[in-house]
């Protein structure tokens, strides 16, 4: 009967330390899950910040053109021709 139940007991002490186990591992799951659903707003976040800085970075390329700097007139002067053919194009639909 001693033997029994020390056994009981050995079994009880590994079935607790497994809980605790499985508590902390559930308790890090949640925490690694929080910490990667901030780092997806985080890079969320940046590719908007880069979306807006690409955008102002093209306008102020267009205004230095458009203000006589030289590294950027060539883009602009192509950015123009495009957009006179996307008017051009509208025009002859339009006339249609």
């Amino acid at each position: 009967m001693s033997q029994t139940l020390e056994v009981v007991k050995q079994l009880e002490s590994h079935v607790f330390k497994l809980v605790n186990k499985f508590d902390t591992l559930k308790e890090d799951l949640n925490t690694s899950e929080s910490e990667n659903q901030k780092l997806k707003d985080k890079i969320k976040t940046l590719k908007h910040q880069i979306s807006i800085l690409t955008t102002e970075n093209e306008q102020l390329k267009t205004a230095n053109a458009i203000l006589g700097s030289k590294n950027y007139k060539k883009e602009t002067k192509l950015k123009i021709n495009r957009l006179i053919r996307e008017v051009d194009s509208c025009i002859v639909q339009l006339s249609k």
